[in-house]
């Protein structure tokens, strides 16, 4: 008896096949430039998301969606083919995964990674693997991720660095629609304690998150940290308030008896296993970036936390509806404590690359319940903003 009837007998179902793959680059424009701490430095803010598009197709026509960022890379290291990829990206790409089960996932990633190395690329094939799997086996990726565990994940607005008029309007506008877990401000610059001080008393004693994406010293956090507390001013989180240090940490948390979250400041398991064995316990919190891990290892580090009894979140908040989706499923399925996650793309940007966009709203969002990631192309939004090619 040959294999494939042997299978067809015990009910396993034929292996699909990665057949083709493409990577489609855009640029779409935000609604108001973004800007904070990096961009006030560079002297230009973020007019564009510009993101690239992965798509993988199997033999029986089953299509998963990925996304990762190219901003950092300089012309010179892109393919010429209009992809958007490194050069020699995609070379590596058809070798590695073409004719490949793209159910394999805990197989592929780490191939990937060792291949192309860790980081945004292979987060969004991680990406278009869970989304070509979900939609093969006909469920959400939650499901894939261990199932339910909260109908939908708890947000923060964030700020950027604005006026301080446009900064009172905003979080008016978005507490009033029900952002209320907290209000995040992007802070770390000049005169930035005026802006924390105005937006505070603007929303009453809705907690801020001051974000200085480690701008200050830790002598400058702290006074701008106790000013703010004399003031009145109630704090959810306080995030990367200095340089990562985690004696320092400990001090601020225990002054401002606030935790503490940690982001700008890892970048590695060998990081996050120097966070978890530190064992401060105003450490309270990791912001995990999907972006750079992907899915299957950002279950894993969710794990890792929960063991520790340390919390987490997401900040993607840049990012089209495909990537706030993956962020989403993750945030649905892992039981760990969250603290409101930072992903807002689709609401900051003109255009969103999905027909219908993410459910983001009055301080909350919500997973899709269709196959995958749940995320269907909006064509006439790609060919809109298409780069290259």
């Amino acid at each position: 008896m040959c294999a494939c009837r042997f299978e067809l007998l015990i009910g396993r179902p034929a292996i699909m096949r990665i057949e083709n793959i493409s990577v489609r680059p855009i640029a779409i424009p935000y609604k108001t430039p973004w800007r904070n701490r990096h961009t006030e430095e560079a002297g230009k803010p973020m007019s564009h998301l510009k993101t690239s598009i992965i798509e993988l197709r199997t033999d029986d026509d089953v299509v998963g969606l990925g996304e990762f960022r190219t901003d950092g890379l300089p012309g010179d290291a892109l393919e010429k083919d209009g992809s958007g990829l490194p050069n020699g990206a995609m070379q590596s790409l058809n070798e590695l995964l073409i004719g490949e089960d793209p159910t394999a996932i805990s197989r592929l990633v780490p191939m990937l990674e060792e291949r192309l190395g860790r980081g945004a690329l292979v987060a969004g094939l991680d990406f278009a693997l869970h989304d070509l799997k979900g939609r093969a086996l006909g469920v959400p990726v939650y499901q894939l991720l261990g199932g339910m565990s909260r109908e939908r994940v708890p947000l923060v607005w964030t700020l950027p660095y604005l006026s301080i008029e446009e900064q009172v309007l905003q979080a008016r506008e978005r507490v009033d629609e029900g952002f209320t877990h907290a209000i995040k401000m992007k802070v770390g610059v000049p005169g930035d304690t005026e802006h924390l001080l105005a937006v505070a008393r603007e929303i009453g004693g809705i907690p801020i998150r001051p974000d200085s994406n480690m701008g200050h010293s830790k002598a400058e956090a702290i006074a701008q940290l106790t000013e703010l507390r004399a003031e009145g001013v109630t704090f959810e989180l306080v995030e990367d308030p200095c340089p990562t240090d985690f004696d320092d940490y400990q001090e601020i948390g225990d002054l401002l008896d606030v935790p503490i979250s940690i982001h700008g400041g890892w970048s590695s398991f060998a990081d996050l296993s120097k966070i978890i064995g530190a064992n401060k316990s105003r450490i309270g919190c990791v912001n995990i970036m999907t972006t750079y891990w992907g899915l299957y290892r950002s279950a894993q580090i969710v794990g890792a936390l929960e063991a520790a009894g340390i919390g987490w979140t997401l900040g993607t908040s840049h990012d089209s509806s495909i990537k706030i989706s993956a962020a989403l499923h993750l945030g649905t399925a892992m039981p760990n404590r969250i603290f409101p996650c930072d992903l807002l793309g689709p609401r900051l940007h003109v255009d969103d690359v999905a027909v219908e966009s993410i459910e983001i709203a009055a301080g909350y969002g919500t997973a899709p319940e269709k196959p995958g990631l749940g995320v269907e192309l909006n064509e006439a939004v790609m060919a809109r903003w298409a780069v290259g090619g």
